[in-house]
């Protein structure tokens, strides 16, 4: 009785397990679609001058979209964004500045990678020449 008993409880917590992790999978993930390009090219510029871009996103979820942060692959670039949730439907800005200032001139490529509350990190890549107008 007690095989039988150790048995029953086994596939019953195995059950358990197997449909919580089914749940989870079901669970509506957010999702934003981007409106505006995903790699600018600012082109050629003066290095004084500080650039920026505005990337325009819609959330196409069904879940409001978070950004719990963006990381930056130099500190020379910074992103601003929305602190608050983006309701479904509607539509948000992220700004992406550089400021080649103190550099010499030439090319640059550089990338944002958006962590939020969706599966996937949005990656937002901004490229451009600057140089010296002495």
């Amino acid at each position: 009785m007690t095989k039988y008993t150790f048995a029953v409880l086994v596939i019953l917590l195995a059950t358990s397990c197997r449909r919580q992790a089914s749940v989870k999978n079901d669970a509506p993930s957010a999702e934003i679609e981007f409106l505006t390009e995903t790699n600018h090219d600012f082109s050629s510029y003066c290095e004084r001058d500080t650039v920026f871009f505005d990337f325009v996103y819609k959330n196409v979820g069904k879940v409001p979209f978070v950004i719990n942060r963006i990381v930056t692959s130099c500190g020379c670039t910074k992103a601003r964004y929305a602190k608050h949730a983006v309701r479904p439907g509607e539509t948000d800005t992220i700004r992406v500045l550089y400021d080649g200032a103190g550099f010499s001139e030439g090319s640059f490529t550089k990338r944002c990678d958006i962590y939020s509350n969706a599966d996937t990190v949005y990656q937002l890549r901004i490229h451009g020449y600057y140089y010296n107008p002495r």
